[in-house]
């Protein structure tokens, strides 16, 4: 409540005056008295326009408050709101202005300048109560918005947490597959790719607690996904990094490899037609993963699940988007370079 304006301390102590001022300038209109403008500042009446749009200002913001407390902003309601306060208002300052002239002054006030005060505050309340309420909707949609933001955040995070701490059981079933296929006949080869599983593995499992993990770590693991596929795929995978410097470029962990092995399950990969990853670095905002599209018919839809997760994931520490841009025949994954600010040494 505090943030709307009838409750702000500036507003409440420099609108009456400003528009007590105002509304003696109307009433000098009214009553062809255009001249008396001359003696503004030492004439008392523009003292007493100030205090009336006092009074009017105070007790239409006391009803609000009292009305608040009991009703919400729906139509009806707002509709008692606006007759509430405009009838105790203009009720309040027409016996102020009545006990002026009879007490101050020394006599009655007349009918007509009465009728004047009435319409004139009576405007004051509808003008009062329409900025009020339209400040007061403004207030509430900001409100939904900022929560609707809020949800969608926490969304992305837990979609984020979950990225990071899932384990991939098809590419575990496919290593487990293939090292059956050659644990009796290729024992040099079972045991690399154990070695490659457990090191593919490990890797998740360490870094899943972690934000960020830099580029080389992830272009290791990389490479041992790379080679349990090429188990399946008999040597056609091929990696080339045109990136020199890796171990200063973060990433978060298993972005790279979720990429990796969703293009791997969705691309058509024989002799004739091998796939080449190449990884370069756009500038000093993204790092690119390319290759070449030989889709599938049928896409295997938990990589896709997965990649899309990924892409969804990464808004929550980069406001640069996740893009995956398909030209002609060629693939380009871009990767957001994840700046993180260097934390100040404890001699500064």
């Amino acid at each position: 409540m505090k943030r709307i304006f009838i409750h702000n301390p500036f507003f409440r102590i420099l609108a009456p005056p400003v528009f007590g001022v105002f509304i003696y300038l109307l009433i000098l209109l009214i009553n062809n008295n255009v001249g008396q403008i001359t003696t503004l500042i030492s004439n008392q009446e523009v003292y007493v326009s100030i205090g009336l749009s006092l009074i009017s200002f105070e007790s239409m913001r006391l009803v609000i408050v009292l009305l608040q407390r009991f009703f919400s902003m729906e139509p009806k309601k707002l509709a008692l709101q606006v007759f509430t306060t405009t009838s105790i208002s203009v009720a309040i300052v027409l016996i102020a202005i009545s006990s002026y002239f009879q007490w101050v002054i020394g006599f009655d006030i007349s009918s007509r300048e009465l009728w004047i005060f009435g319409t004139l505050f009576t405007l004051t309340t509808f003008l009062y109560n329409a900025l009020y309420i339209g400040n007061q909707y403004l207030h509430l949609e900001n409100t939904l918005r900022i929560e609707q933001e809020q949800k969608l955040r926490e969304s992305l995070e837990s979609e984020f947490l979950s990225f990071k701490q899932e384990i991939n059981p098809d590419l575990l079933y496919d290593s487990l597959e293939d090292l059956i296929l050659c644990l009796h006949k290729k024992t040099d080869v079972a045991e690399d790719l154990i070695d490659s599983l457990a090191a593919l593995y490990r890797y998740q499992l360490v870094h899943r607690q972690k934000e960020f993990v830099s580029l080389a770590e992830e272009i290791q693991a990389v490479q041992h996904l790379i080679r349990l596929a090429n188990q399946k795929h008999r040597q056609t995978i091929k990696w080339i990094n045109k990136i020199s410097e890796t171990s200063s470029i973060q990433l978060m962990p298993g972005a790279l490899i979720t990429a990796v092995d969703s293009v791997i399950r969705n691309t058509l990969i024989s002799p004739d037609a091998p796939l080449v990853f190449t990884l370069s670095q756009e500038d000093d905002e993204y790092f690119v993963l390319h290759h070449d599209l030989n889709d599938k018919l049928q896409m295997h839809p938990e990589s896709i699940a997965a990649f899309q997760r990924l892409q969804r994931s990464y808004s929550v520490y980069s406001d640069r988007p996740f893009v995956q841009v398909k030209a002609g025949r060629e693939n380009y994954i871009k990767f957001p370079m994840i700046m993180i600010e260097p934390l100040l040494s404890e001699t500064e």
